[in-house]
C-alpha cells in the first residue's frame, strides 16, 4: 500500500498479502496513518532468493529471443527528484504506447490508474483480428517455484483487469514460467479466474474502506502465525505481541483447530 498524491494505491502484492493475512492488511493500515514504523527486514536467504529471480527473468528473456521474439525494454530507473506518482503515469504511459504500436514482447509493463498500480514481467503479443488493435497482450510473469501457487494467478489476474482496459479485450490466457530444471511454462484460462478476483477484490476493498486500524493492539484483527509469517516484513512485531499475550500458538504442535475449539 502506498499514498500517492493524497490517495491510497493497491497493488496485486497487497490482495495477496490480504488472504494470507488480514492483521498484515491492518498494520499497513496503521503503517500509512503514522501509527507504526514498518520494520527493516534483513534476510541473506532472501536477498539470494530476489537474485535468482533476477537470474531467471533474464533466462525467460532468452527463452523469448531463441522463438524468434524481439523484447522491448521500457523500464527506467526514477530519477531523485521526480515523484513516484509522475513515474508510475510515465511508466503506464511507456506501456500504453508500445501496446498501441504493437510491439512483440514488452517488458516490464506498468499499469496505474490511480488506485492500483501493477508491475508484469512481460506481455506476449498475441495476432488477434477481432480485437480493437487488430491484436492484443497476453501476460506473462516469471516464477522461481515449481509449481505455480494462487498467489502468482490472482497476481497476473489483477494485471490482465488493468491490461483490457488499455487493449479493449480481456486476455485469452495468461502464463507462469517456472524455475526448477525444466523451467517449464504453464498457461491458464484467464476465464477460470474472473469471477473469483473479482470477489477477493471487493472483499478487500470492504476492508480497507473499513474502519481505520487502532494500533497499538487491541486492534479488529490477531497476527495469527501462517505461512506467509516467513516472508513478512512485519514477523518481528507480530512475535513479539503473540509472546507478551501468552498466545496458544506458543504451545509446541497445537494447531490452528486446536487453538480455534479452545476460543482463541
Amino acid at each position: 500500500m502506498q499514498i500517492i498524491d493524497r490517495k491510497p494505491v493497491y497493488s496485486a502484492t497487497d490482495l495477496v498479502g490480504f488472504l494470507a493475512c488480514n492483521h498484515l492488511t491492518d498494520l499497513e493500515r496503521a503503517r500509512q496513518l503514522g501509527l507504526v514504523r514498518k520494520p527493516q527486514r534483513k534476510d541473506p536467504e532472501l536477498e539470494i532468493i530476489i537474485k535468482r529471480g533476477f537470474e531467471h527473468e533474464r533466462e525467460y528473456i532468452g527463452q523469448l529471443r531463441a522463438q524468434g521474439r524481439t523484447v522491448h525494454d521500457v523500464s527506467r530507473e526514477r530519477p531523485e527528484e521526480m515523484e513516484r506518482g509522475a513515474f508510475y503515469r510515465e511508466q503506464a504511459q511507456a506501456t500504453r504506447e508500445a501496446i498501441g504500436r504493437g510491439d512483440d514482447v514488452v517488458y516490464p509493463a506498468c499499469f496505474f490508474d490511480g488506485t492500483w498500480l501493477g508491475f508484469a514481467d512481460f506481455l506476449l503479443r498475441v495476432e488477434d483480428p477481432a480485437a480493437p488493435l487488430g491484436w492484443s497482450y497476453e501476460v506473462a510473469d516469471t516464477k522461481l517455484a515449481r509449481s505455480v501457487k494462487a498467489g502468482a494467478l490472482l497476481q497476473i489476474c489483477v494485471y490482465n483487469e488493468m491490461l483490457s482496459e488499455i487493449q479493449g479485450v480481456f486476455p485469452e490466457h495468461m502464463h507462469v514460467a517456472l524455475g526448477g530444471v525444466d523451467k517449464e511454462t504453464q498457461t491458464f484460462r484467464t476465464a477460470d479466474f474472473r469471477a473469483y478476483v473479482r470477489a477477493v477484490r471487493r472483499r478487500f476493498l470492504e476492508h480497507v474502506a473499513g474502519p481505520g486500524p487502532v494500533y497499538p493492539p487491541p486492534s479488529p484483527s490477531y497476527p495469527e502465525p501462517g505461512e506467509h509469517c516467513g516472508v513478512c516484513s512485519w514477523d518481528e512485531i507480530c512475535r513479539k505481541q503473540r509472546r507478551g499475550d501468552d498466545h496458544l500458538s506458543l504451545v509446541a504442535d497445537m494447531g490452528a483447530r486446536t487453538r480455534a475449539s479452545l476460543g482463541e
